[in-house]
Order: C-alpha cells, then structure tokens, then sequence
C-alpha cells in the first residue's frame, strides 16, 4: 500500500532518460577484519546524492548520471575514503570500499563495543534508552542459563516483583504495558514456566534495546516501553553453529551465509527435566517446554533486504489426574495444559536513493501473523478451557533524509481475534464462548533535527480501535541539547495509549499466563501521559553516567476486578486512574578487556486510585539497586558478579480469621464439619503492609578454551549467601497466638553448564 503511493508520488516529476543514468551499488567493509560497516555514509562529491550503507555494509544509488564521478565513504571510527567510478548508462556499477581504523592504536574490537551507546548518545534524542549486546547477556550469572528478560530486570527503572518471575514493570507500570518485540514483530506472552523463564533463546541474540519512556510515534500500542530484541546474523561462510547444555536445558544453534547474500540462523530448545526424573526414579515430572526460532535474511541486488522471522514455543503438563488423587472419569483421565506463542513475520526494505528532494529514501513494510494460545483439559475432555488472540499485522514506512532533517511517515493496522471457550464433554453446547475481533489502525509522522548542539525530535500519532467508539492523537516530543561534546540535557513528554490489557490478579506472587482481552463498549483503552528530564556526561568513548527524573500519569486504567461475577460478561475490569514519579540513575562501563558492567539505580513511588480509595500497587518497590559486573584477565577465565538490593514490595495482610460453622437442626448445633472453607482470613487495608528488604549476591566463572571449536564450560552461584528473601507469607489463626510462616523466594543454588561453538 505504501510502496504503491509513492509509486504515483513519482509520476508528478519527469523521470530522468534511461540512456543518461545508471546505477552504483557496493558493499563498505572494515579493511582489517573484512567485516561489514553499517551505516557507512556514500555521497557523490560536488552533489546532494546519498545514502546510508544497511546494517550488512551495502549500498546502492540507482539513478546517477552516467560518467566520471567521485565518491565520498565515510563512517565515525574510520578514515574516510574517496573512490572514482564510471557510471555506465543504463547499467550497474558495482565497488568493494574497505575502510580503515581512524587510528592505528585503536582495536577493531573497542570501536564496535562503544559505537552504540555513543552513536545514540550523538544522534538520537529518546531518553533513557539501554542497549545490551548478546556477548554481555552470558556475562550476567544465570539461573540454568542465559536469559534476556533476567538481564532487563536489572536496568534502570525496571522492577522484578520476585524471583520466580521474569515479568518485569517498568517506571511503575503494569506487566502487560510492555511492548516486546521480536525483530520488530509483537510477542505477547515471553514466558515459560509460570513466567520464570522467558522465551528467547540467548544463541540467537545479538542484542536488545529498551526504551523505558518517552519512545518515538513509530511504537504504538503499549503504555509504558519498548523491548526490541534483534536477532543475531551470521556473516561467516559455511555452517556454524553452537551447543549448549545446562540443567535446565539442551540448546542447538546453527547459521551461515549463502553466497554472502543470505543469511539464516535456526535455534531449538527444550527442556529435560521430566526425562530425567524419570530416570533417577519412579516419581515423574510431567511439565517440559520447547522453543523453536528461525531467523533468513536474503540482500537483493538493488540494496534492498527481505528477511523471514519464525518462532513457536510451548509449555506442556501432561499428566493423568489419579496421579493427583483426583479423578472425573473411571481409571483417572488426563490432565493437559498447554500455552505458548507461534510467529511468522516477513520484512522488506528497500533504499530509494535521492528522491523528492532528499538526499535519500528508504521504504519499509512489515506484515505478521503473532499467536497465543492456552488449553486446559480437565478429565480428557470433561472439562476444557481453550483462551486463544490472533494478531495480524502490517506495518509500513517511508524514511526521508535530507542533510540534517529525518523523517518518517508510516501507518499501522492489526486484525485482533480472541477467543475464550469453556466446555464440557456432558453438554451439547458449550457452558461458555466469548469472543472478540476488533481491528486497529493507526498512521504516525516523526521528524528529527540534528545539528551540532541540539537534537529534536517530534512526533503524533493517531489511532483508532473498531468497537470502542474511540479516537485519539498521542503527541511525542523530545529535545536534547549539548552543553559540550560530551554532556547532554534531554527533556521529554509523550502520550500512550493501549487496547489489549492483561486479565490478571497482580496480587498473585506467581502468574503462569496472561489472559489477554481487547477494549470494547466495557472495557476502555486506556491512555498514559509521561515527561521525563535527565542528563548525560561521557568521560572517554567506554563510559557514562546518566541521571533522569520521570512522572506519569494513567487515564482510564483497567485493573482487574477481583471480585467479578464468572456468569456475568463485562464486569471483569474496574477502571482506575493513578500516577507514578522517580529518578533512575546508570553508571555503566561499555565492553572493555577486563572490566565491565553497570550500576542501576531507581527510586519510584507509584498509586492507583480504585473504587475503595488509593492503593500502591505490587510494583512499587520505592528503592532499588543493581550492580552487574564482569571481569576478564586476559586469560581463558572471565567473571561475572550481581548484587541486588530493594525495599519491599507491598502486599496485603492478614488481620484475622473467620471460622465458617452451619446449623444443624437435628442436633441443635453449629459445627464446621464437611465445609470447603472452614477458616477464612480476613486481609487488612490493600497493599498497606510491606514485605522487608530484598538482597541477593550472584557469582559466575566461565573458562574459554579457543580452537576449531570453542569450549567455554560456566559455573554460577545464585542467592551465594543464602538470603533469606521472604516470597509471600502464611497465616495460621488456629494457633495461640496466630502464627505467620515466612515463604522464602530462591535459596542457594548453584548451576553449571556448558556451551561448545564453531
């Protein structure tokens, strides 16, 4: 649809004689390691043609006038090179451009370590955002393995509730208010065993990026931020690949390059847990999950790129219910319980060249099928719950570069479907079917202004959602300003908006699934309105400090109601406002030979104003430190160290016990005989008490033996001081006194594993 509209944009201007113009094409590539240079600039000296080499170091300029010219390829970090072509009329010139270190002394490895953060820090004006590449994700100590959600709860801004999840809120927002995104496609469940691990399989990670706020109009559908997870891709010739086992799982990774025009990654996973219980003894474990991922990228010969994304996980407890003690059907019946996430997404870009008075162009298009799905199958069909959401996607761009002015125009649209069924095997219809197929649509413009002191960016959005009655523009603004080359001032303040909330109880410690729901006539969209001040310093090209304070205020917020009727359709969500502010603080050291690692920082305080007045929610973790370090001395070991400390989340308490008796008439008495509750407790104010301090200390080793393969077998330490972090607490009133049992959350544990690559 995009590509089509600027197709007869282009008929308004005469296009130029095929006999007069030709093209160029080439690929930049760093001379000493024959790797690609992305984001290379090639401009044609003494004119206004350009563009940016793509992400694998090719470039192309399709409409040249045909003759001797010059042209200019440069790129920050390396020296700029100047090479004299010949265009051929009505043909294709193709170059190879190697550029070289800037300075001798600097190594290849130390430029691309710190040219993210620094080139973000020089060109971009979204606040607070972190990158963190896969190398430094296998750094961080792990629980069975490496784990990106893990490493995202220890950035700024970001809490984690407990240990047992994954799950993460950020700068006080729910759960469900995180968009996470898969090389640009939406995933909406990212987790595996009731949220303790999360889905993404660290071999095929080259690194991720989160935008804690204040995010650009091209993200929509989310109130709070924007984990975008790009996969890694394989340069190398030939088939190479990795191996990974731990107690937790077995990994397999393999990718290559085909003719040095494609590119592919596979990955699997699975656990092992229930096969080795079953080993050791008669006891079973029926639960496993699996992960699948594949990632194709194919460069066409006009510069463009099309690639392919793949992914499906599942979790599954297959069990039979005798073996529970239970039965509904004569010899036990099965038990099933199955969720997981299916993808399938297809990119296409493709660089226009100098178009419509720009130095260049770049057209983009998205399309997607994301799924989630979860079955629970009580009896072999007795009794079956099936939730399923359908995500249908296409999201189009148009980029525009003009000397120091960027701009994209882009819309959105996704065809949602969701289903919720509650049947039985006795009845011909079924007890329960709710559905919902609304559709979404949006369309968003964000221009940027770069000069030597001041980088600004502004953007709108506006989207609508069938079924809701509803419309809205969601304005984005941000404004950085260089007080030197290395200290920057950013403000900040964006509006969100989200249709697809999460039915949930956030009071419960463990959450195995979100229910996920789409806005209707009783369910609204809810909006969020954020502004965010903070700084910068760098000191050299490895290290920064940044410091930004942030408010946001929630509009329309759906919270669960927890005292819903289950036969009345529409009451599932009471509708909160509420607000949260803090301060986040980063101090990190970028990759270096020896030391790395970040300290995080974050202090929050966060309300939701409900129908029984104001409450904190389970979030709001007022302090909150982490210190993630790793150390390399120069040898075959390396280091990696945790600590973690935070003031206790809220919760509920219990203030007392309800004995629960029945009248019998024939005794004349009352008794508590045969009652599903006999006691029932009685919670104090919601989320007035506090639980205590959090404090956790992690330590991992891992020895590298280079070669033909590579063996790096890791040992970790998680909790190494055994703290005794409390997780939820149980009340006993039938004691005298009542008695309250502390819970603990993860105790000492120690992982080992073993990865082998080639």
């Amino acid at each position: 649809m995009l590509l089509a509209a600027l197709l007869l944009l282009t008929g308004q201007v005469p296009p130029p004689r095929a006999d007069s113009t030709g093209a160029l094409q080439g690929r930049v590539t760093d001379a000493a390691t024959t790797a690609p240079v992305p984001s290379a600039t090639v401009v044609v000296m003494g004119t206004r043609i350009g563009t940016l080499a793509g992400e694998d170091g090719r470039f192309v300029l399709p409409s040249l006038p045909a003759g001797p010219a010059r042209v200019i390829v440069g790129r920050l970090g390396y020296r700029s090179d100047t090479i004299a072509v010949i265009v051929r009329a009505g043909d294709t010139t193709t170059v190879a451009v190697a550029l070289r270190p800037a300075t001798a002394q600097l190594q290849t490895v130390r430029v691309a370590a710190a040219a993210t953060e620094r080139d973000q820090f020089r060109l971009s004006a979204s606040p607070g955002v972190v990158s963190v590449r896969g190398e430094t994700i296998k750094r961080v100590p792990v629980i069975g393995e490496p784990d990106v959600l893990r490493v995202v709860q220890l950035l700024p801004g970001v809490v984690a509730t407990n240990d047992f999840t994954a799950g993460y809120n950020v700068r006080g927002g729910e759960s469900d208010q995180n968009l996470v995104l898969l090389d640009g496609f939406p995933i909406y469940n990212p987790f595996h065993l009731g949220g303790l691990f999360g889905t993404f399989i660290d071999e095929t990670v080259g690194e991720f990026e989160l935008l804690p706020g204040g995010f650009p109009a091209r993200y929509g559908s989310r109130l709070s931020s924007v984990l975008s997870v790009i996969p890694k891709t394989e340069e190398r010739s030939g088939v190479h690949g990795a191996a990974s086992v731990s107690l937790l799982a077995s990994t397999l990774s393999l990718g290559g390059t085909v003719r040095g025009a494609t590119s592919w990654n596979v990955a699997a996973r699975r656990t092992y847990a229930d096969r080795f219980v079953s080993l050791l003894s008669d006891q079973q474990l029926p639960y496993y999950f699996t992960d699948m991922q594949a990632h194709v990228r194919h460069r066409l010969r006009n510069g463009g790129a099309l690639s392919v994304t793949a992914y499906g996980g599942r979790d599954v407890l297959d069990a039979s219910l005798a073996s529970f003690g239970d039965s509904t059907q004569a010899g036990g019946g099965a038990l099933l319980f199955d969720w997981g996430n299916t993808l399938l997404g297809v990119a296409y870009t493709q660089p226009l060249g100098a178009r419509w008075g720009a130095d260049s162009t770049r057209v983009m298009q998205r399309l997607s099928l994301t799924g989630f799905g979860t079955t629970l199958d009580l009896g072999s069909g007795s009794l079956r719950f099936v939730n399923t959401l359908g995500d249908r996607r296409a999201w189009g761009e148009l980029a525009r570069w003009r000397g120091a002015h960027e701009t994209l125009v882009g819309y959105e649209w996704s065809a949602l479907r969701t289903r919720y069924d509650v049947k039985a095997a006795a009845a011909i219809d079924p007890i329960l079917a709710v559905g919902q197929s609304p559709s979404a649509a949006g369309v968003y413009v964000d221009h940027t202004v770069r000069s030597s002191r001041v980088v600004a960016r502004a953007g709108l959005r506006g989207e609508t959602v069938t079924g809701t009655g509803w419309a809205g523009l969601s304005p984005r603004l941000s404004l950085k300003w260089f007080a030197n080359p290395d200290l920057a001032i950013t403000v900040a303040a964006a509006g969100t908006t989200q249709w697809t909330p999460a039915l949930r109880n956030e009071q419960a410690p463990v959450r195995i699934f979100d229910f996920w729901l789409t806005a209707d006539r009783n369910t609204p969209v809810s909006r969020a309105w954020q502004t965010s001040v903070g700084a910068e310093q760098w000191f050299g090209r490895a290290r920064f400090v940044r410091l930004e304070g942030w408010g946001k205020r929630y509009l329309r917020l759906p919270s669960s109601n927890l005292f819903n009727d289950p036969d009345v359709i529409g009451d599932e969500f009471i509708v909160t406002t509420g607000q949260s502010y803090g301060a986040d603080l980063l101090l990190r050291q970028l990759e270096s030979e020896r030391l790395s690692g970040w300290v995080a920082y974050s202090f929050a305080v966060n309300w939701r104003n409900g129908p029984t007045g104001r409450f904190a929610p389970v979030q709001d973790r007022r302090h909150n430190l982490n210190l993630v370090t790793s150390y390399r001395r120069g040898g075959k070991w390396s280091y990696g160290a945790r600590l973690g400390l935070g003031t206790g989340t809220p919760y509920t308490d219990v203030v007392g016990q309800l004995v629960r008796r029945r009248y019998d008439p024939l005794t004349n008495s009352f008794n508590s005989n045969n009652l599903e509750v006999a006691r029932e407790p009685i919670g104090g104010a919601r989320n007035a008490a506090r639980f205590p301090l959090f404090q956790r200390l992690d330590f991992s080793a891992t020895r590298t033996r280079p070669g033909t393969r590579t063996w790096a077998p890791y040992v970790s330490i998680i909790n190494a001081y055994n703290a005794r972090n409390v997780f939820t607490y149980v009340f006993n009133y039938s004691d005298n006194p009542p008695t309250r049992t502390a819970i603990s959350q993860f105790p000492f544990i120690p992982t080992a594993g073993i990865t082998i690559s080639w």
